[in-house]
């Protein structure tokens, strides 16, 4: 019998195609910011690691111009930690305590490197990760039938979902499509369709039967994206352009990020 493979990822296999984030503590919170690999060529990245080493992983600064001005996300100061969080085909993988540089390359080019001092990530429990609760009655489709849950919180890995009935209509193990949606002042919007499967179920003591789920990898860049913009709603008490919870991939979604922190520095 062979033996089972454990998934690995190290700082130097991350690629423009990993999906990356920051998480950044403030205080007793959590926030947790989408990154994006820097566009550089590959002499760039020989010459970053030739001077500043393997353990390196360059990005691009969140920026936008909003209102004539331009803001940048600070990883400076008003933090007490930060960690990496990169997610590909294989899983979720973390790096804790990593320290975030602004350097400039000989072509004049400015890029930030994100330094950490382990080489090799922890494999992360995706059902770890950032949660925003939800509690909010939407759709499951699972073999063509549509059936009604109470969606309780929302990662950009998993999500869990109560059923009021006596017995189970999900399948465990089995593909489902969930139609995510949210209230607005014009109604009810659809955020997305976005497939998982069942990897537990229990019984609740109240009543009703609890969904632990995962979601494929493939929408993890957007829902990334979409928790973060709820975690900013949660902190500055504002609700978020509905323009951004939709499947927007544009670069809007940064500026709204740049605009909610920079208001929340200078409150």
């Amino acid at each position: 019998m062979s033996e089972k493979r454990i998934p690995k990822l190290t700082i130097q296999e991350i690629n423009k195609e990993t999906t990356l984030s920051v998480i950044a503590s403030l205080e007793d919170k959590k926030l947790e910011l989408p990154v994006e690999y820097a566009h550089i060529t590959d002499n760039e990245l020989v010459e970053i690691r030739a001077k500043y080493g393997e353990n390196i992983i360059p990005i691009e600064d969140v920026v936008q111009e909003w209102k004539r001005k331009l803001f940048k996300v600070s990883f400076n100061g008003h933090l007490s930690k930060l960690d990496l969080m990169a997610i590909n085909t294989e899983g979720v993988f973390l790096w804790e305590k990593v320290k975030i540089y602004k350097v400039v390359l000989a072509s004049g080019k400015m890029v930030n490197l994100i330094k950490s001092d382990r080489v090799e990530g922890e494999k992360f429990n995706r059902r770890r990760g950032v949660r925003i609760a939800l509690d909010k009655s939407m759709d499951i489709q699972q073999d063509g039938e549509i059936h009604k849950v109470v969606v309780r919180d929302l990662s950009y890995c998993g999500v869990g979902f109560i059923e009021y009935t006596e017995t189970s209509n999900i399948k465990v193990g089995e593909p489902f499509e969930l139609f995510l949606v949210e209230d607005s002042k014009d109604g009810e919007n659809l955020v997305g369709k976005f497939y998982g499967k069942v990897i537990n179920q229990r019984e609740l003591p109240a009543g009703g039967i609890f969904n632990g789920c995962v979601l494929s990898s493939q929408h993890s860049t957007f829902l990334q994206r979409y928790i973060a913009m709820k975690q900013l709603e949660q902190i500055s008490g504002k609700k978020m352009s509905p323009t951004i919870q939709r499947n927007v991939t544009g670069d809007n979604w940064k500026g709204i990020i740049v605009e909610s922190l920079a208001e929340k520095k200078n409150e």
